[in-house]
């Protein structure tokens, strides 16, 4: 995609999911409970420790990464971007490209205008997308 970018003269944006683990729902049928954090030991009415029920994945479960991922696959569906066939990290919409790796997510487009576009749409949708410049330096490339 990079060499793409400079063959076509794409503009490109890159993009950091916020605690992307969190943002995800627990799958159907899934029950996971955790221990108070300290400070907040609260006992019940009966003298027994609390505990939290989970609605939301956290960092440090087996099943967050999965969780995120089909999480991400729907909203960048909402917003027109289709699944490559060939590639399941690459998204093609009518007038932008978006490679996801874990919670960083880059846009291409021949319009900064179009990647902005996608980009409010999916803060629109509750995605905390914390924008960078351009794809320089995505992963230590330059």
């Amino acid at each position: 995609m990079f060499i793409l970018e400079v063959i076509l003269d794409l503009k490109s944006k890159q993009g950091d999911v916020t605690c992307a683990f969190l943002h995800a729902d627990l799958g159907l049928g899934e029950t996971v409970y955790v221990d108070m954090p300290l400070g907040f030991n609260v006992k019940s009415k009966n003298g027994k420790r609390q505990v939290l029920k989970l609605k939301k994945t956290l960092y440090g479960l087996c099943q967050s990464p999965r969780a995120f991922w089909k999480y991400i696959t729907e909203k960048l569906e909402t917003c027109g971007l289709k699944q490559s066939k060939f590639d399941p990290c690459l998204f093609v919409g009518p007038d932008v490209m978006c490679i996801v790796y874990v919670d960083d997510l880059i846009f291409w487009s021949r319009n900064v205008a179009n990647i902005d576009r996608v980009a409010m749409e999916l803060c629109k949708l509750g995605v905390a997308l914390e924008q960078e410049e351009n794809a320089a330096g995505f992963l230590g490339v330059s």
